[in-house]
């Protein structure tokens, strides 16, 4: 890892309140053509979130943009907080994410991006076509949008994940910065 990088970018990310982290090559990050039919057949969000399947590059392209990069930081974040306030947790989490990307490249890494943690839920009903998005400039895709295996990733970095089984248990979330 490039140190003069990290010693950059961590305080930014630790400032950011972002604390459980690791600086990752990601070619690590495994992309799978079956995570993407998973969007298409099972995500309610399919074709009517500006940020998710169809309106994200293929499968293909997602695997090339991430052999551009040589640096990124897979970021862990807890939810632990009842269902009920659970959307505002991700709102709130996901608009700290993109501010954090942005430290990020006024520091200098223009090549910056963020894959979330979650679905955008910047509006509290999202449009389903980018042209008509209400925050262009915030919303990003997911991981699982970029047809990353998450779980199989993650797990290969050494993080004990497993699947939820109650809407009231923890959940475990997974970010992608981009960085270099």
């Amino acid at each position: 890892m490039n140190r003069e990088v990290c010693a950059v970018v961590d305080p930014l990310l630790k400032d950011s309140g972002f604390a459980d982290y690791l600086w990752v090559s990601p070619s690590a990050m495994m992309v799978s053509q079956w995570v993407r039919m998973k969007c298409m057949f099972g995500c309610p969000h399919y074709g009517k979130n500006a940020s998710c399947p169809p309106n994200v590059p293929s499968v293909l392209e997602c695997r090339e943009l991430l052999s551009e990069y040589s640096m990124a930081v897979l970021i862990h974040l807890v939810c632990d907080i009842p269902s009920e306030g659970r959307k505002e947790w991700c709102r709130r989490s996901q608009m700290e994410l993109v501010e954090a990307e942005k430290q990020i490249f006024l520091a200098g890494y223009e090549r910056a991006f963020l894959l979330s943690f979650d679905n955008c839920n910047l509006c509290d009903e999202c449009v389903p076509s980018p042209s008509e998005c209400h925050h262009p400039y915030m919303r990003r895709p997911t991981m699982e949008a970029f047809a990353i295996d998450v779980y199989s990733s993650v797990r290969k970095l050494g993080y004990e994940v497993s699947v939820r089984r109650s809407p009231e248990d923890p959940e475990d979330r997974f970010a992608l910065m981009l960085v270099l």
